[in-house]
């Protein structure tokens, strides 16, 4: 594909089906490559992100362009060149998972990437939901993240310091080895 650049492409706009094929034919349009994404119904709306590959040339259009996709699809379409994502992950640091499970309650992702980032973790994915509990209906919440902790924390020190969120906020916590 000759010399690879990338670009960050979000969207956001009322769901509706056939999003993603326009989206994704509007990148292949112009000779890009989908390389990672995130896309949820988040409400009533659609979100988008993804990582796209591609010429210096091709990202341009891709960036240059966005007008013809939010007039065709509705969606509000923001671009961002950014790094090689192999450069940008610090190599010396070590990737671990987090689960958090709790009856739904204000302030739970806070709490968690607050110790996170008081440890020096950086937050690689995070994702949220909620659901109703199988026998009683309550409201539960999940959190699910991917994490690159420095050199010097490790599995142990992690679940010290969320063991110490998971009772002060009513929390399960589950931290384990990750891959990248």
């Amino acid at each position: 594909m000759g010399d690879r650049n990338f670009l960050v492409l979000s969207a956001l706009g009322s769901d509706r089906p056939g999003l993603v094929a326009e989206v994704t034919a509007y990148l292949a349009a112009r000779s890009a490559n989908l390389e990672d994404s995130r896309m949820a119904i988040l409400g009533a709306e659609f979100g988008i992100l993804v990582l796209v590959s591609g010429t210096a040339d091709a990202l341009a259009r891709v960036a240059a362009e966005t007008k013809e996709l939010e007039q065709k699809s509705g969606l509000s379409v923001l671009t961002r060149a950014t790094k090689n994502p192999a450069d940008h992950r610090a190599p010396d640091t070590r990737p671990f998972t987090v689960i958090a499970d709790a009856l739904d309650h204000e302030g739970i992702v806070h709490a968690v990437a607050a110790a996170l980032h008081r440890s020096g973790v950086n937050v690689a994915s995070l994702g949220t939901s909620t659901y109703a509990a199988p026998v009683t209906g309550a409201l539960l919440f999940r959190l699910e993240a991917t994490i690159d902790a420095p050199p010097g924390v490790g599995l142990s020190e992690l679940r010290r310091t969320l063991d110490g969120v998971a009772r002060d906020e009513n929390i399960d916590i589950d931290v384990r080895a990750g891959t990248r």
